[in-house]
């Protein structure tokens, strides 16, 4: 059974990421750690490891690996012994809809420190006056918000070996920084992603000219998520609403805009980078930078 077993949110607040720790009751712990244990040997147990290649799309036994990956500051120098000492998720309840992932700090038989990862979505929120709990023989409703956690594993991080385990980018995009390991797409590759027939660019040679390194990546991804093979734009408008972003629509094409910031933020949503599953509504949020904010 997992060791030292210690839960703890990913939250994103004013742009900036952070964790929260969650407490538990002894009891909880101790079945929470037996739970994850089998979630982890089913993630790391007869399974080959390919190197993260963003064209390939993993079989079921296969997970992806990020040799040497650095952690980000935010989750850097926490293992199982610092993560109760961090600010509980109770006094926030205001952050509970801003979480993106839920991590295990732990340690396995080897006493090696482990990072478990699910990715987590505001349906995982379990909301007062939403959701009924029979107590008695009577149906009651949570006091005050709760959450649901999933029944595996989305990544792992090996702390000894520095190394990084997941079977889906864009799900472990959602709560650690992985686009710096996407290759950059190229200036053919951003025209061939604007001529698309589902986008109606303004002015394609300045998009072109001024794309950074970050547009580059982002071009890269959504070329490979086929997102606008699979949505039309009508669709994609509609279900832009309240995500902070302005879809404009020329016939049955979305316009990408030359204004940087604007097109900054449309890819950000086409890429499902601002929210969590707006388009495909798939359960992954938010991992965008400050340099996307």
């Amino acid at each position: 059974m997992l060791e030292n077993f210690q839960l703890a949110a990913i939250v994103k607040a004013g742009g900036q990421m952070g964790l929260y720790q969650i407490p538990l009751h002894q009891a909880l712990q101790k079945t929470l750690a037996k739970n994850w244990q089998t979630q982890y040997e089913s993630f790391t147990n007869n399974i080959h490891e390919i190197d993260f290649d963003a064209g390939y799309d993993p079989e079921e036994h296969e997970r992806f690996r990020l040799e040497e990956y650095e952690l980000p500051d935010w989750l850097s120098g926490e293992n199982s012994l610092t993560a109760p000492d961090l600010d509980s998720i109770s006094k926030h309840e205001d952050l509970i809809e801003s979480i993106k992932g839920i991590v295990a700090f732990a340690r396995n038989d080897k006493g090696e420190e482990l990072m478990l990862f699910q990715n987590f979505s505001r349906s995982h929120v379990i909301k007062p006056g939403r959701s009924l709990f029979l107590q008695n023989n009577t149906y009651e409703s949570a006091e005050r918000p709760g959450l649901t956690l999933g029944g595996k594993l989305s990544a792992l991080y090996l702390s000894s070996q520095h190394k990084l385990l997941f079977h889906n980018f864009r799900i472990a995009n959602t709560f650690l920084p992985l686009a710096d390991f996407y290759q950059e797409a190229s200036e053919h590759e951003i025209r061939e992603v604007l001529e698309h027939h589902r986008l109606a660019p303004d002015n394609p040679d300045a998009v072109v000219a001024d794309a950074n390194q970050w547009f580059r990546k982002r071009f890269a991804m959504l070329k490979d998520s086929k997102i606008l093979d699979k949505y039309s734009a009508k669709k994609i408008k509609s279900l832009s609403q309240g995500y902070e972003v302005d879809v404009q629509l020329k016939g049955n094409k979305i316009i990408f805009p030359a204004d940087k910031t604007a097109a900054k933020r449309l890819l950000q949503f086409l890429n499902e980078e601002l929210y969590r599953g707006p388009i495909t509504e798939t359960l992954y949020e938010t991992n965008s930078k400050r340099e996307a904010d």
